[in-house]
């Protein structure tokens, strides 16, 4: 039989360790969210960037117990959207609409000259999960009598010089795209920027240039209309827009891999549960039936991931980018 002080410091370890597992739970709950969460998206309302931000607002408020108002605040590669963001605490209410234009693209090429009020894209933003992706195609004018991938190869090789790629402005995917072909052949054709897609788009089906990468959903439907040629699709994988479209990779050139994204990123300082927290309803929201249907319409592909992960892949398109844009010397106007 147990002392009736042994029995005591039986009694109060049984306690201690109630108590502990009693407030463990409330160690392991996620941070609430008190106010409205504030979604801010550097592109104008109704373009395909936003359509993806607004599918994600409109089911994210059911994970996060609170109302997600998108504000659109466009231009400047994003820079006036993010400066709006760095005047908000960091407090998990406010979430910021990133793109490999955006986040990666633009911050390389702002390296060659010191821009006023620019902000460093790896510092001041943290990662929190990717919404999706789109791959963009290669194509060709019908006027320019390429119709397959190999024939722009052979051209290009045997024309030094002579094509000429458009895009929907310096810096844009559009522009890295076509530097990124003539660099993965060794060959050399005129970039011609137009003042966006709608006049790059004309360019293309005048025959003032060639050929082009583009975006996929626009580029279906002129392929559909027989206007253009689409020759391959930018990325690891076949599109559902164009299942019957080889990818590069399949026609031998698995480096030319122009695939967009577009993400989450919260402002650095931003406590870790409220990142985590965004990652979980991000990845909830991915999976509701409206979200999926909207975007697969829109040509983007749903894929989420971990700040961890979202953060070593935005390492790795640095790496990648930073090597074409130094290659090609290519600065903004």
């Amino acid at each position: 039989m147990l002392s009736f002080p042994s029995a005591l410091a039986r009694l109060a370890c049984v306690a201690f360790a109630a108590g502990i597992l009693a407030s463990a739970p409330a160690h392991a709950q996620a941070p609430q969210f008190t106010k409205p969460i504030r979604f801010i998206v550097p592109y104008p309302a109704g373009g395909p960037t936003d359509l993806t931000a607004r599918s994600y607002a409109d089911k994210l408020g059911k994970y996060l117990g609170q109302t997600v108002v998108v504000e659109n605040k466009p231009g400047a590669q994003g820079i006036p959207a993010v400066q709006q963001m760095m005047q908000l605490p960091a407090d998990g209410h406010t979430i910021y609409f990133g793109t490999l234009s955006t986040q990666v693209v633009s911050h390389v090429i702002n390296t060659y000259r010191k821009m006023p009020n620019a902000y460093d894209a790896r510092k001041d933003l943290v990662p929190v999960s990717l919404l999706g992706s789109s791959p963009l195609v290669v194509v060709t004018s019908i006027k320019s009598g390429v119709t397959s991938y190999k024939q722009l190869v052979d051209t290009l090789k045997a024309q030094p010089g002579k094509l000429n790629y458009g895009s929907d402005g310096t810096g844009s995917l559009t522009h890295l795209g076509g530097e990124m072909l003539n660099q993965s052949f060794g060959t050399q054709s005129l970039h011609i920027p137009y003042k966006g897609t709608a006049e790059f788009s004309q360019a293309l089906l005048s025959g003032d240039i060639q050929f082009a990468v583009s975006g996929i959903v626009g580029a279906t439907a002129l392929m559909k209309q027989n206007r253009i040629n689409v020759l391959a699709v930018a990325g690891p994988r076949r599109s559902d827009q164009l299942p019957g479209v080889p990818t590069t990779a399949e026609l031998g050139s698995p480096g030319v891999d122009l695939t967009s994204w577009f993400a989450v990123f919260m402002k650095a300082g931003t406590p870790k549960p409220f990142v985590d927290a965004m990652a979980q309803a991000i990845e909830k929201a991915a999976k509701e039936p409206e979200v999926v249907q909207r975007l697969t319409a829109a040509g983007v592909e749903i894929v989420t991931n971990t700040p961890e992960q979202f953060a070593s892949q935005i390492d790795s398109d640095y790496k990648r980018w930073t090597a074409v844009i130094d290659k090609a010397a290519i600065k903004f106007e």
